[in-house]
């Protein structure tokens, strides 16, 4: 080997990043799957882990989605109290007042 060159693992070796795991990829892979245990009954634990997976991934996206909309919500509901409190306020500024009326 040459000095200074390293071998790279396996895994330094990928060519693209790898996709995130969501519940899309995990139906596809899940899919795949279940064409194989049709044939061949050795596959079902594979299966098996792919629809825990599934079902997890599902409630995640589900909850992270509702958090979502919480927050959104939340933002929207302080934005409406800063406009309403801006005109209805004593903290308003006061019109203004020529000197002739004073």
């Amino acid at each position: 080997m040459l000095v200074g060159m390293t071998r790279a693992r396996p895994s330094q070796r990928r060519n693209r990043p790898a996709q995130p795991v969501d519940a899309a990829r995990l139906e596809a892979a899940l899919l795949k799957v279940a064409a194989l245990v049709a044939d061949d009954p050795a596959f079902a634990p594979v299966f098996e882990r792919l629809e825990v997976e599934l079902a997890a991934a599902v409630k995640k996206e589900k909850r992270l989605s509702e958090a979502q909309r919480r927050a959104r919500a939340l933002l929207a509901q302080n934005a409406m109290r800063a406009t309403s409190s801006a005109t209805c306020s004593s903290d308003a500024p006061l019109p203004y007042r020529s000197r002739s009326s004073r």
